[in-house]
């Protein structure tokens, strides 16, 4: 399904910008709905199997529409917290639901859950506007007006939203015509060639690093067995039901936090105390012994680490790889780093078995830790306070290292494509 959902992301990336966001969503529900169709009238593993290629196809095109869609949809000072609504809080909500009943409830059943599920999805971006973003970067600027007022509102502070812009989606089609970049894939060919560009792409790398081996799949899909292995029993469903709540119980919290806190600071500070939290559990597997209390001691720092894990990091990360790119080629970036994602969580599956076989599951947290400390120390000295910022304002920054685009479009107008 992780290959299949490379596929969607390359379909996406290559068709999505010229018809929408919504006919993007519209489309890809409609090999979801044929995926649970098969699943539901299965007699055999080919079909079975051609429903998940389906439904992992639709499933990566989703997961970059949903980034995008959270970040363009929303104003600045709301755009963090309903990403991290989205991308975490209903994801996490989703599973939980999912394998809770599947324990209780036949495959078969379920699949009809998600034919109605998908079926809704395709219905529902028919009473919603296109992206005020998306049509801005097709010259489209009267129906981004009507678009962006819809969402927003007419407020002093949405109009100036509006201004920057209309405006700078016209200077950079201006621009654009002018030195001969009028489509998608010229302006990546283009941006191959800027150094901000590969600050973008080594930025993005270190987001899937930092996922990767703070465990954000590997831990959460593994957990049972690592539980397993560290208290001696096998109670499946209810270690399923509790990973589920402590992921979901981080994630809600992760919405309150966003709320009151920077995103920059909400990094380091929940990022910093979910690494101290491996690293006590590293030392307490190390010194372990087969007492019941000391066994639930590291079941508990484990728990904790879940927690901080989905209240912080995540959809902090999240929320940068959502406003990351620069609109003209964020499909096209997405595209190029998706397999980047897959492979770096492919590879930590291979490997992981390896280490624990050498080093055991304290080695293996140990490691992790380091790794992800030297990606949020990258992270402090790369990533700047982008809560209340514009898109436009955070895509100047990342070009020009200003977020004043007033004074970008005026004095430095090529450093715009």
């Amino acid at each position: 399904m992780a290959f299949c959902s490379v596929i969607g992301v390359t379909i996406l990336g290559l068709f999505g910008d010229r018809v929408g966001r919504r006919w993007s969503f519209i489309l890809f529900s409609i090999p979801t709905v044929i995926g649970w169709i098969l699943a539901y009238f299965s007699r055999g593993f080919i079909t079975l199997l051609l429903s998940r290629i389906l439904n992992g196809t639709a499933a990566g095109a989703f997961s970059i529409l949903s980034m995008i869609g959270a970040a363009e949809y929303t104003s600045p000072n709301t755009r963090a917290f309903y990403q991290s609504m989205i991308s975490m809080v209903a994801s996490a909500l989703g599973m939980g639901i999912a394998h809770a009943a599947g324990v209780i409830i036949h495959w078969k059943t379920l699949s009809i859950f998600g034919m109605v599920l998908a079926i809704l999805h395709i219905c529902l971006p028919y009473i919603s506007v296109e992206s005020p973003q998306w049509l801005a970067s097709r010259g489209r600027f009267d129906e981004c007006q009507k678009a962006f007022r819809k969402l927003h509102g007419t407020k002093r502070s949405s109009e100036n939203e509006l201004r920057l812009l209309i405006k700078m989606e016209t200077k950079k089609q201006i621009l654009a015509t002018e030195t001969k970049l009028n489509n998608g894939f010229n302006k990546l060919m283009d941006a191959l060639k800027k150094r901000y560009f590969w600050g973008l792409i080594l930025t993005n790398c270190f987001a899937y690093t930092y996922f990767a081996f703070a465990g954000k799949v590997i831990f959460t899909n593994l957990a049972t067995v690592i539980l397993e292995e560290m208290t001696g029993n096998s109670d499946v469903l209810l270690y399923t039901l509790l990973v589920d709540g402590f992921v979901l119980l981080g994630t809600c919290v992760s919405g309150v936090l966003i709320k009151k806190m920077s995103v920059r600071v909400l990094l380091f500070t929940s990022g910093v105390t979910a690494n101290l939290l491996l690293l006590v559990l590293s030392v307490c597997l190390y010194f372990k012994n087969d007492e019941k209390y000391f066994q639930w001691i590291n079941v508990t720092l484990l728990a904790f680490y879940f927690i901080m894990a989905n209240a912080g990091p995540y959809p902090v990360l999240d929320i940068l790889l959502g406003e990351l790119f620069p609109l003209e080629i964020k499909m096209y970036c997405f595209m190029l780093t998706t397999p980047i994602l897959i492979g770096t969580i492919f590879g930590s599956i291979l490997v992981m078995p390896m280490l624990v076989t050498a080093v055991g599951y304290h080695g293996l947290f140990f490691i992790n830790a380091m790794v992800v400390f030297v990606c949020l120390g990258y992270f402090w000295l790369r990533l700047p306070e982008t809560k209340g910022k514009t898109l436009q304002e955070i895509e100047v920054y990342f070009k020009t290292k200003n977020f004043d685009v007033e004074n970008v479009m005026n004095e430095q107008n090529k450093s715009l494509i």
